[in-house]
């Protein structure tokens, strides 16, 4: 008997993981791995590259949390373990939290589980500043009643019923003053998740601060330097040498589903150029050219593959399976990157500032974090993240703009009005560049109340010879992330040997 075919869709995390899955430990004799990518660099939303002049360039932030545990073991047996300095260093357990309404940064350090007296007394000796004491009291009877919550359900045990609820309202059932919704530090989950201003998900945001919350989960690793060399390069080489094929610049832009044969018969690809110019279109068919197909592709990018499905209403729409996903709603983010010859934030500023303004909720300087960037021609290598949100009419000018005008407000910013223009023309030995990640296969999955039911398993397509992955579905970890998509391509292997 021949190696079965196997044809993956996209060119993330979770196509490269769900190759490796399968190639690895001799299934490399069962099988014939092809990932067929529509961009010509591997990674999707967790891809990097550098400019000419060698100025690294991201999607977007990119971090490992602690309670990552499948990325990392899977990062480990790729040769790139997580515990290797040169490529990950850690914040400690440090968070910054800037809370608006005193104006001030918070220096928080989650504690590593109930043992964690160094945390707790340090976070006690500094009181959160926003924050009276009389609701500071409140918050610890709140956080009381959490606790006995979280004792009686561990992550994993968390009823995903919940989903029906907002997070905010969660916390309010359970005696959570509402003004203290409105500090950052309560923000902090759903920042995270892309979800402003929409509500999110009860289920996520206590999943979440759960996970947070647990041991050694509070840590952070940030990457020394792009996400493509340093996560996606090792596995692509990794799938690589097991044999697996991967061609870049191959869009699948038509699917032909057969309801009577419960098949998947024929996928269209067609050649992209770097520029993004349409190439010519190629047939793949069942059993000649592939016998599984898996797709990785996030949710938007599916949606429209299968309105290409001839008879497309009884194909598709007439299975709950696939009908479902049409309900699920995503969210474009932002980054802005700023090179700065001119010190923009503190030295000490060393890890991810959250609850800055909307829409760029997270700020981090790389200079303060990255080895190349030490010493080098600029003193700051800013990175905004958020979403477009309220600012989805601003062009890209008056985005850049207002981003820059909003951080240059902030107490602890050192950026000077009067640098602005420079910034934004590029003059004075400034960079400045916007990401609206708006395009398909860029966006995230709102993760709002009532979400959880309409995202897909891998298992239980009407047509078994089509598996599904990413990290928009339905997997041990709910949070749309990279931890996500690790697991997701790992159900989608197993899945297939099944098969």
């Amino acid at each position: 008997m021949g190696k079965r075919k196997v044809l993956i869709l996209g060119g993330g995390i979770a196509a490269l993981t769900t190759g490796i899955e399968l190639l690895e430990d001799g299934g490399g004799e069962r099988y014939e791995v092809t990932l067929a990518c529509m961009e010509h660099r591997l990674g999707g939303k967790a891809s990097s590259w550098r400019h000419a002049d060698g100025r690294l360039m991201e999607i977007g932030f990119h971090a490992i949390f602690g309670y990552y545990s499948a990325l990392r073991d899977l990062l480990a047996r790729v040769g790139r373990p997580t515990t290797d300095p040169a490529y990950f260093t850690s914040n400690g357990g440090e968070h910054l939290i800037y809370e608006p309404s005193a104006r001030a940064v918070n220096r928080l350090r989650v504690p590593r589980g109930p043992l964690d007296v160094g945390a707790i007394v340090g976070n006690l000796s500094h009181p959160y500043h926003g924050m009276s004491a009389s609701e500071g009291a409140l918050l610890g009877n709140f956080a009381a009643r959490m606790g006995a919550y979280f004792l009686r359900h561990a992550p994993e045990d968390i009823d995903p019923a919940i989903d029906e609820i907002s997070f905010t309202e969660f916390c309010l059932a359970r005696g959570l003053p509402l003004e203290l919704t409105r500090k950052a530090w309560f923000k902090y989950v759903l920042d995270l998740c892309f979800n402003y201003p929409a509500p999110g998900s009860a289920y996520v945001g206590v999943y979440g601060f759960r996970k947070l919350l647990g041991y050694d989960a509070a840590e952070v690793l940030y990457l020394n330097g792009g996400i493509s060399e340093i996560i996606v390069e090792p596995l692509a080489r990794r799938f690589a040498l097991l044999g697996g094929r991967v061609e870049l610049g191959q869009k699948a832009v038509g699917l032909t589903l057969d309801p009577a044969a419960r098949a998947v018969t024929e996928v269209a690809l067609r050649e992209v150029s770097e520029g993004g110019t349409p190439g010519e279109e190629r047939a793949l068919r069942r059993g000649a050219d592939f016998d599984v197909v898996v797709s990785t592709l996030p949710v938007d990018s599916l949606r429209t593959l299968l309105r290409t499905v001839p008879d497309f209403e009884r194909a598709v729409l007439d299975h709950a399976y696939l009908r479902r996903i049409w309900h699920l709603r995503t969210v474009a983010s932002l980054s802005m990157r700023v090179w700065s010859p001119r010190r923009l934030l503190p030295r000490d500023f060393t890890t991810v500032v959250m609850g800055t303004p909307q829409p760029m909720a997270t700020i981090i300087d790389y200079a303060n974090r990255v080895d190349e960037l030490r010493g080098g021609p600029y003193a700051s290598v800013l990175e905004f993240e958020g979403q477009e949100g309220l600012h989805g009419d601003l062009t890209n000018a008056e985005l850049r703009r207002l981003i820059l005008e909003q951080f240059a407000e902030l107490p602890f910013s050192l950026l000077r009005r009067a640098w602005i223009p420079d910034i934004l023309e590029g003059r004075s030995g400034f960079h400045c560049e916007l990401r609206r990640n708006t395009a398909e296969h860029h966006r995230y999955l709102l993760m709002e109340p009532g979400h959880w039911k309409h995202r897909p398993e891998t298992e239980g397509c009407p047509y078994p010879n089509l598996l599904l992955a990413g990290d928009w579905l339905k997997s041990a970890q709910p949070t749309a992330s990279m931890e996500a998509a690790v697991r997701s391509g790992q159900k989608a292997a197993a899945q297939v040997e099944l098969s």
